[in-house]
């Protein structure tokens, strides 16, 4: 377990199971990876999003010689509809979509994270509908993260 001040307990984080910060949303799971793996994946596809790929660090860095210590996932998703309606308010919000999931293990506790769209976007963009739909967005992903507890 990490110690310092700005470390975290492990139990206090398992206590929280749910976080909503200032700019992302986590879950702490005390399941193992391969069970939070299959769970999240149920939930992205129950809450209407899509995934479209999945990027596994641990291959990706093993491939280039290097042992990552923990394993870690990414999962882009996003929602067909409300992506469209986004890049018809401003194009330039192309390059935050499709949203990230991520998802990583430590000392057996998995923890699933994702920046909240409406932070995220609404920093980008200025157009008067996107942070209406940013929070529409996030409302699903926070169904999807909830669905985990």
């Amino acid at each position: 377990m990490k110690t310092g001040p700005t470390a975290a307990p492990i139990e206090l984080l398992k206590a929280e199971a749910y976080i909503r910060g200032e700019s992302t949303l986590a879950v702490v799971c005390d399941a193992s990876f391969a069970d939070v793996a299959s769970r999240l994946e149920g939930s992205i596809v129950a809450n209407d999003l899509v995934i479209v790929h999945v990027h596994d660090f641990g291959t990706l860095l093993r491939a280039k010689g290097i042992e990552p210590g923990l394993r870690c996932r990414i999962y882009e998703v996003f929602n067909a509809h409300l992506a469209a309606q986004l890049l018809q308010l401003d194009a330039s919000l192309a390059h935050v979509l499709p949203c990230r999931i991520a998802m990583h293990d430590q000392g057996g506790v998995t923890t699933v994270t994702t920046p909240m769209p409406s932070a995220l976007m609404t920093e980008f963009s200025h157009a008067v509908d996107v942070a209406r739909l940013a929070r529409t967005f996030e409302a699903g992903l926070q169904r999807v993260l909830r669905g985990l507890r």
